[in-house]
């Protein structure tokens, strides 16, 4: 007995999912799949995870010594402050509901997609 899905057995193509619907950068940014929007967080909490380790490591390497070397201290406030908030409000914060809540939960609760997912993709671009 093979292992092909019964759809690529007849068609010789494979079933369109949220990863292989359209390629297009459109498809991605005005869809109303909540899977896709998952995706979506996932891929913009990263960035922003990127950019606040970024700055952490910035706070590292101007406490290596006791003189202020690479920043004056304005400008390590400010880094300081820019750390904090990008990873509160940019990663931790939307990180669980938005990016569990849109790809995992409707798949685990058997739903074919989420009640206003017009508002759900406005949500990420807010």
């Amino acid at each position: 007995m093979s292992a092909v899905h019964p759809v690529e057995e007849h068609t010789g193509k494979e079933e369109p999912n949220y990863l292989n619907w359209s390629y297009t950068i459109k498809s991605w940014l005005l869809t109303v799949d909540h899977k896709r929007i998952g995706m979506l967080y996932l891929v913009s909490i990263t960035i922003f995870f990127i950019v606040g380790g970024i700055a952490a490591a910035a706070i590292r390497a101007e406490l290596m010594t006791p003189k202020a070397d690479l920043f004056a201290p304005d400008t390590y406030n400010r880094i300081f402050s820019a750390h904090g908030i990008v990873m509160i409000f940019f990663f931790l914060i939307p990180s669980i509901p938005a990016t569990l809540g849109n790809f995992l939960i409707p798949l685990m609760i058997g739903a074919k997609d989420l009640a206003f997912p017009r508002l759900n993709l406005l949500s990420w671009y807010v």
